[in-house]
């Protein structure tokens, strides 16, 4: 099979590391990656991942129409970048497989899942998007550490497909049906890792251990992205498995958004823990960004009678620091 990733970001490029070993794969960057681009063209090893790349060709952002030249295509760039590629794709589609790998909500008349967003443009093409969700550092797929994740569709034929072709010993694939769940639950932990990292930032700040209101939060996360998914149509189940539960952990742990959280717990204002993260090289905090549009389908989802914006207490507290300049101790005692 021939697949090709469209994007030079950390995760783009660490999938390149599984997919070439059943795969020819091709690596195209877009004009934010030159510079990564020059190096990986030279052999040398991706910067934010710390190795290098295994795609048998390098394109530039000139070469696009050559990069869709695959059976699978890859779309691995962040939320706000999706559908700008894939209006640049459009019209080149035919029979190949979409992969989405970002995790967040677009906004339209209503929020709308990356696949309900494609597939709002393109009906035809339903059956051929998948969404890959769950426990997923780029350095440790990079590494070939163990990694499990979840690839959902609505199409068996298509999951099957992509299982054959892309899973290895190290890179385990689950498939899913549900992917309004998987794109969902993933979408939020994103969110809610901000909160629950907060606590990190504040055990570092008062030099004490809080693994009882780590528990509480992570709990109250988990309740509060099960209602959302399940008003959403999707399937609780998908929440307590790599989706949810398991892609929650490895981002408060390791992500960017577990960080950016940290930094706000540790007494950072929204603006200067951003810019902080910017210094150190770290990339677009999905979190953040999607967070205001989470807070909206929340509110779709009350207006329809599907649950009560109210009974989210996290998400409420977590918009207060985001957006209304609310801190994250605030919030915490506000919760009991």
């Amino acid at each position: 099979m021939k697949v090709s990733i469209l994007g030079a970001g950390a995760m783009g490029a660490a999938l390149t590391i599984p997919y070439s070993e059943k795969n020819d794969v091709i690596l195209w960057g877009t004009e934010f990656d030159t510079a990564i681009l020059d190096k990986l063209t030279k052999g040398e090893e991706h910067p934010r991942i710390g190795a290098k790349v295994a795609a048998k060709e390098i394109l530039y952002p000139n070469e696009l129409d050559k990069a869709l030249d695959a059976d699978i295509i890859l779309i691995g760039v962040s939320t706000e970048g999706v559908m700008g590629i894939f209006k640049k794709i459009e019209k080149n589609l035919e029979n190949q497989i979409i992969i989405t790998i970002a995790k967040g909500f677009i906004e339209r008349d209503e929020i709308l899942t990356i696949p309900e967003a494609i597939w709002e443009d393109r009906r035809d093409l339903k059956g051929k998007i998948v969404s890959v969700t769950g426990p997923s550092i780029a350095r440790e797929v990079a590494m070939k550490l163990p990694t499990h994740v979840t690839y959902s569709s609505v199409s068996e034929k298509t999951l099957d497909l992509i299982k054959n072709s892309l899973e290895t010993h190290f890179y385990r694939i689950e498939a899913s049906r549900d992917i309004i769940g998987c794109e969902v639950g993933s979408a939020l932990k994103n969110v809610y890792s901000i909160a629950i990292s907060w606590i990190r930032g504040i055990e570092s700040r008062k030099n004490v251990t809080m693994n009882n209101l780590k528990g509480i939060i992570v709990s109250m996360a988990l309740r509060e992205i099960s209602q959302m998914v399940t008003a959403k149509g999707g399937r609780w189940k998908s929440v307590y498995g790599f989706t949810g539960i398991g892609d929650l952990i490895a981002t408060f742990r390791g992500g960017r958004n577990g960080m950016f959280g940290e930094l706000l717990g540790k007494g950072y204002d929204v603006k200067s823990a951003l810019k902080e993260l910017e210094k150190r090289g770290v990339g677009v905090i999905e979190g953040y960004t999607n967070a205001s549009r989470a807070y909206r389908l929340a509110e779709e989802l009350d207006e329809r009678g599907r649950l009560r914006l109210e009974e989210l207490k996290l998400l409420n507290g977590i918009n207060n620091v985001l957006y209304h300049g609310g801190n994250a101790d605030e919030v915490i005692d506000a919760l009991f």
